[in-house]
């Protein structure tokens, strides 16, 4: 997740040869991203009727997904409303609907082909992405990937790796584990991983999609920036600032 603040153009090498990337622009925001006057409101679980699991008292159909997980709920407010950005946090739902139709995390950018493949760029993490690998990062677009490995803390002096993924099924979700028998939040359990269909899916409460990827495929980021160019590039970089910047 893009965050900080640009510095001199970016120059990507990795021995096979270079681009020097436009700078990133400034005060840039993702879309994925938490907002001070968003928090996520309390609520207390009930034990779900007839079914095994955890529950609202005042649930609706849009407090579970189309796994029927019960989902954190969230406040959403418009631009203008929503404080100041916190980077390090994500917004659930934003997040579910980034990973749901496979939009770009930074700029909302929905896929030219919904069937894929997607891009992801991931912390480096010891080596390449695998196939199968589990994720909670929704794809980027290719110019957002150049703003991102500028931008990112975590991505910055090429600590990241990147893939395309034919295929992303959703695998489950992350959340905290509510206790079966007294329905309390189970203690070091705060961001657990989920995966649909198993005993624990009725005792989350989901704060994010996790996939997995399929059809894995190494992405060359030099190649798409100079596929791009630069002019491209400064164009994409001008539109995505529009876009995220802060209000």
């Amino acid at each position: 997740m893009p965050c900080g603040v640009p510095g001199r153009h970016f120059r990507l090498d990795k021995g096979r040869f270079s681009i020097v990337l436009p700078p990133a622009p400034p005060g840039l925001v993702p879309y994925i991203a938490g907002w001070s006057e968003e928090k996520l409101p309390a609520r207390p679980v009930v034990r779900r009727p007839i079914l095994p699991g955890i529950a609202y008292v005042d649930e609706t159909p849009y407090d579970r997904d189309s796994f029927g997980v019960l989902w954190v709920r969230y406040v959403l407010r418009p631009k203008r409303r929503r404080g100041s950005p916190e980077f390090r946090n994500v917004h659930p739902y934003r997040q579910r609907r980034a990973m749901l139709n496979m939009m770009c995390q930074v700029c909302a950018r929905v896929p030219p082909d919904p069937h894929g493949p997607h891009l992801f760029l991931l912390k480096e993490s010891g080596g390449p992405i695998r196939e199968g690998e589990l994720t909670t990062s929704p794809p980027v677009c290719v110019p957002c990937a150049g703003i991102s490995i500028q931008l990112c803390r975590a991505l910055r002096g090429g600590r990241f790796v990147a893939a395309w993924a034919r295929r992303v099924p959703a695998w489950g979700v992350v959340g905290p584990l509510h206790h079966p028998r007294t329905l309390q939040p189970i203690p070091r359990c705060a961001m657990e991983h989920v995966k649909y269909g198993s005993e624990w899916a009725p005792w989350v409460r989901a704060a994010r999609t996790m996939v997995e990827l399929r059809g894995v495929t190494p992405a060359d980021l030099d190649r798409e920036f100079a596929v791009l160019g630069r002019d491209r590039l400064e164009e994409e970089f001008a539109r995505i600032a529009q876009l995220t910047a802060v209000a």
